[in-house]
């Protein structure tokens, strides 16, 4: 199809899945433990991309890379995720993917899980830990906090969260603030606190009691499955009911813009299928896999639901649809159990979420747009999560302001058809911030380890910065479960990937244009992933630095 030949501002509906693994998509795993029908029906009618990654294994910094076209790793936050009480990660003057299309006449919402910060109004009196039932001798008040304050040094983390927030009080900054007209959120994962709805900038209710199970989850295995942290929980909350309740709010404001006049963005990051693995109770012994396989069936069935919805208004051939997920499958999901089964939902790619290895941020990436692409195609072009900023401002004839999606590639030639790769390397992140640059069959990781949830849990502190350096090289086409290390053996092929990163971390860009600065992350600006460049101090002194 030619490029004229497309609608000048189509819908776009983007469904973005936490913690979905490539294998859990049966047209992406002929051998997987369940079928997948609707998005396999999707993926006929549209385009898969095997070899698409997530900017981060974790989803915090894969959401930033999606929604702002710049590579996570660049932002404040070097690793880890956000606390569901933290301030803005996203920087008050970056255009996003929705402040953009707003910009050019379209509605614009978002409706799921934010995880990226909230601007809170805080209480004048600070913690309101008498409220919850809880003692400051218990529970001693640290001076510095994780997410705040511009602080964005995930060693300084607290256990009471959520306890000094004014909730009858707007947020200051947030969704509405970054080119959404409408937003209905949870400030985080739904097994993560505060526990309460957000509409609008606007929590619905006061929490009044403290609920939950555990300080801290166990994330690295399946031991705490169904549980949820513990934090502020407004009277009726039902993390049971939680899923439902934004599908609902979802399909409804998806048939609100299919009755309006103006081109549409709909934003859906789902909950499914991050733990708490609780699936609704239709859903129920239906995978046959255990709780975690009905958890995707119900997932699958969320995404039909809302792709009938606009084939249903007649707006098939000029919506857009992509469906993704935000990392790599969650150990909460019971691996060793699904993988004895005859089921891996890393397809076959050695790790999982948090992982610097294939597995952490190896995506499925269904996109859909019968004008454009022809159906039942796939590709096995390099594709980034960044990607989708620049693709769409090609979709639209629009030119991109050089201070912006500083590491988007258009991939609309290649949904146009072309055999001709538009993405020359891609650079992902662990869970612990280090560093993987992938050129063509060659990958070089800058870590000693997976830097994963096991990897984090084993170091010792103050002994972190030792692991990040360029430690391992692998060829997938060879190898891709990589297993086998080819450092010693290619020095040239490792100084030659080492210098295009070091390259893509000192322009703060990937793409042509101006240079453009990367983010400061602590108090103290300590960037240890990127220590062993020979001019780490020099490029860590010039990042730039936010006064909150």
């Amino acid at each position: 199809m030619t490029e004229a030949s497309h609608s000048t501002r189509p819908n776009v509906l983007l469904i973005f899945a936490d913690d979905l693994g490539q294998g859990d998509v049966s047209c992406f795993n002929p051998n997987a433990g369940w079928e997948t029908t609707n998005m396999d029906r999707l993926a006929s009618e549209g385009m898969r991309f095997y070899d698409s990654h997530a900017t981060s294994a974790l989803c915090t910094p894969s959401r930033y890379g999606l929604l702002t076209g710049r590579y996570n790793w660049r932002s404040r936050l070097k690793r880890l995720v956000l606390p569901g009480d933290s301030e803005s990660l996203i920087e008050k003057d970056r255009l996003t993917l929705a402040q953009f299309l707003s910009d050019r006449g379209y509605t614009t919402a978002v409706v799921g899980k934010w995880h990226l910060g909230l601007d809170w109004q805080l209480l004048e009196h600070g913690n309101d830990l008498d409220r919850y039932g809880l003692s400051v001798d218990e529970h001693p008040i640290p001076h510095t906090r994780f997410g705040r304050h511009g602080n964005f040094n995930a060693g300084q983390q607290w256990e009471v969260e959520g306890a000094d927030i004014d909730y009858s009080k707007p947020v200051t900054f947030g969704p509405n603030d970054l080119g959404f007209d409408y937003s209905f959120i949870t400030a985080a994962s739904h097994d993560q606190p505060p526990f309460v709805y957000i509409e609008d900038g606007q929590a619905q209710g006061i929490p009044t009691k403290f609920g939950g199970d555990q300080w801290q989850l166990d994330r690295a295995t399946s031991s705490q499955w169904d549980q949820i942290q513990k934090g502020p929980m407004v009277e009726d909350f039902d993390v049971t009911r939680l899923v439902q309740d934004f599908q609902d709010k979802a399909l409804d404001v998806l048939h609100g813009m299919l009755e309006g006049d103006d081109p549409w963005f709909l934003y859906v990051p789902s909950h499914l299928v991050h733990g708490p693995i609780i699936p609704n109770e239709p859903w129920q012994g239906r995978s046959g896999l255990g709780p975690y396989g009905d958890f995707v069936l119900q997932f699958d069935d969320y995404v039909g639901q809302l792709v009938q919805a606009v084939d249903d208004a007649g707006q098939r051939e000029n919506t857009i649809v992509i469906v993704t997920s935000d990392n790599g499958v969650s150990p909460v999901a019971g691996l060793p159990d699904l993988r004895a089964q005859g089921h891996d939902p890393s397809n076959g790619w050695r790790g999982a979420k948090a992982d610097i290895w294939e597995g952490g941020h190896r995506e499925p990436f269904i996109v859909r747009w019968p004008e454009v692409i022809e159906p039942d195609t796939t590709s096995d072009h390099l594709i980034s999560h960044s990607d989708v900023f620049a693709t769409l401002s090609e979709v639209l004839g629009e030119q991109l302001p050089e201070t912006a999606a500083e590491d988007s590639v258009s991939q609309l030639p290649v949904w146009q058809g072309s055999d001709r790769a538009v993405r020359q390397d891609v650079v992902a992140s662990s869970g612990g911030g280090g560093l993987a640059i992938r050129q063509g069959d060659w990958k070089l990781d800058c870590v000693t380890d997976g830097d994963g949830f096991q990897s984090l849990m084993a170091q010792p502190a103050g002994e972190e910065a030792t692991r990040y350096k360029p430690a391992q090289l692998y060829n997938l086409a060879e190898d891709p479960t990589e297993t086998t290390n080819l450092l010693e053996q290619y020095p040239d092929k490792v100084s030659e990937l080492a210098q295009l990163l070091a390259e893509h971390i000192r322009r703060g860009r990937s793409t042509q244009g101006a240079p453009q600065s990367n983010d400061a992350g602590t108090p103290t600006n300590r960037w240890m992933q990127i220590e062993w460049l020979d001019d780490a101090d020099e490029v860590i002194s010039q990042c730039r630095t936010h006064v909150s």
